[in-house]
């Protein structure tokens, strides 16, 4: 992870959602040991290198209370559970503007294409990164102007994150844009089995030897 800072990071956040069930990996994410560090520990510390605030979703908080975060429970609790739910929770729980949404299993985050992102976030409801037709909802900015989007879009059982992409003014980051930050792409590598594990931890071995 890269150290990256901005003047325009006081006005936005980040959020982690740690509230998914980990069923295919059979444990809390969040919690998974990399080199004497959870993995949500390792997020918070290199997260709080750019923003003010970190918010951590979850239905389990008394896992986080340890951590320099702000905790807060999905507000739509009559909802299915979905990262949608999520997003909502964490843009609801602060008075920042914008917040920088992502999943709590992605351990390779680059500040600087983070803060190349948040240059186009006070101007859009959302800046997502989408390589051809594919996207990455969990490592993208949102605005509180979407609150209200996603509650709508809720009241109808409509749970997927990029549905209520066509109601929202987006700035998307391209291949190209991406490239120029993280040529590996290794931003959105995210774990949700144990081999995802095992290679995360074979990155992060090769990363330390070359620092």
């Amino acid at each position: 992870m890269n150290q990256a800072g901005d003047s325009h990071s006081t006005i936005k956040g980040a959020v982690i959602l740690a509230g998914g069930d980990s069923k295919r990996l059979g444990r809390p994410k969040a919690l998974l040991d990399f080199h004497g560090q959870t993995l949500i520990e390792l997020m918070v510390e290199h997260l709080g290198l750019y923003f003010k605030q970190v918010t951590v979703v979850t239905d389990r908080p008394g896992l986080y209370t340890n951590l320099p975060v702000l905790l807060t429970a999905d507000l739509l609790a009559d909802q299915q559970k979905s990262p949608l739910r999520g997003i909502h929770a964490g843009l609801s729980a602060s008075d920042f503007p914008c917040q920088f949404v992502v999943a709590c299993d992605m351990p390779f985050l680059n500040l600087n294409l983070i803060a190349y992102m948040s240059r186009f976030a006070s101007d859009y409801d959302a800046v997502v990164p989408r390589i051809n037709s594919y996207f990455q909802p969990l490592h993208a900015f949102y605005s509180r102007s979407c609150i209200t989007v996603i509650e709508n879009q809720l009241k109808q059982d409509c749970y997927k994150v990029t549905d209520f992409y066509a109601s929202l003014k987006i700035r998307y980051i391209g291949e190209d844009e991406i490239m120029r930050f993280d040529p590996d792409q290794q931003s959105f590598i995210n774990i949700n089995t144990g081999a995802d594990y095992e290679r995360a931890l074979k990155i992060l071995a090769k990363r330390l030897k070359t620092d």
